[in-house]
């Protein structure tokens, strides 16, 4: 966030719009770039704890599944950071739908529609989590939530009626809801890694010894 105030200043205070490159290269709404690997790391080091807390869950196929399919949403999540999918989404819902309804989002639909689907199949083991981890990963939803679907539904109706920022000219307002949008989500996310962590007993490193994880501490039961 501190980068993309950097850029921000550059920018609109300075009126430098590329800085030596900076301003691209910094900018949370850009491309290829720093925050956009940096964010598409943090998903990906997401989905591995997932798929680890899945190898060593022995209470059986079920209680495992659940964390590989965490896995798979986040490694879709870290691909969809980089080439976008959820913009040729968007078209895709634009071009079926009537009209001007939804100019310049629509991934939302088909996004929730799976999250709600997979949420009902994880209702039976998300009950079964302990009571600490239940709410670290009902705030990192909302958080995640709040930015990817909240703001960005705020941002479009805010494009929808500014011209100028519709025609892609540099707008402070447009960038302030991108900073608040980008910076949810990846509170959201890095919430979800450390409850995950933190399920699992934490990692530490003690002195002249290799990297120590804790046995996970877990609650669930054979009836999941």
């Amino acid at each position: 966030m501190t980068a993309q105030l950097t850029v921000m200043f550059l920018k609109y205070g300075l009126g430098r719009d590329h800085a030596f490159g900076l301003v691209p290269a910094f900018h949370m709404d850009g491309e290829m770039n720093v925050p956009s690997f940096a964010s598409s790391l943090l998903l990906f080091s997401t989905a591995m704890m997932a798929f680890l807390t899945a190898a060593i869950t022995q209470n059986g196929r079920s209680h495992k599944l659940p964390w590989i399919t965490i896995g798979l949403v986040f490694i879709l999540l870290s691909f969809d950071e980089n080439i976008r999918i959820h913009e040729r989404v968007t078209d895709l819902v634009r071009s079926a739908l009537p009209g001007d309804i939804l100019p310049y989002t629509g991934f939302e639909i088909p996004y929730l529609a799976v999250m709600a689907v997979l949420g009902l199949f994880m209702l039976p083991w998300f009950f079964n989590l302990d009571r600490p981890s239940q709410i670290l990963f009902s705030i990192s939803g909302v958080i995640f939530l709040s930015g990817a679907v909240g703001f960005e539904q705020v941002a479009s109706l805010y494009y929808d009626i500014n011209e100028a920022a519709r025609s892609g000219e540099a707008d402070m307002i447009g960038d302030i809801f991108v900073t608040i949008e980008e910076t949810l989500e990846i509170t959201g996310v890095g919430l979800f890694l450390y409850a995950m962590a933190r399920r699992l007993g934490g990692i530490r490193l003690s002195p002249g010894e290799a990297v120590q994880t804790a046995s996970p501490t877990m609650r669930e039961t054979s009836s999941a």
